[in-house]
């Protein structure tokens, strides 16, 4: 059987309880393992607003600002909380530790 790869977890496992996470380490693991898959496919589409936002101040020239503005709300929105947008938390933001 050739080899196809690392199938990471995608979805939570079932039966997992938040509330009391070390009661079956396993399933804690497989849920920070979704989180994490999540989080790199938020940073992924981030990254390619990114691209396009620099293509679209590129071809826009002097107009950047009325051309890309939508654009740009949209990337700001994406990058809410994730990446290293976590380290402009706002003052009302809390930490959670999952």
């Amino acid at each position: 059987m050739p080899y196809t790869g690392v199938k990471p977890i995608t979805e939570d496992p079932s039966g997992y309880d938040p509330k009391n996470k070390f009661r079956d380490p396993v399933k804690y693991y497989q849920h920070r393992e979704a989180v994490v898959a999540e989080e790199h496919v938020k940073m992924a589409e981030a990254k390619l607003m990114q691209q396009e936002l620099a293509a679209c101040y590129k071809n826009s020239g002097v107009n950047f600002v009325t051309d890309c503005e939508e654009l740009a709300n949209e990337y700001m929105k994406a990058i809410e909380g994730i990446g290293i947008a976590r380290a402009n938390v706002k003052p009302t933001d809390k930490a959670t530790w999952e």
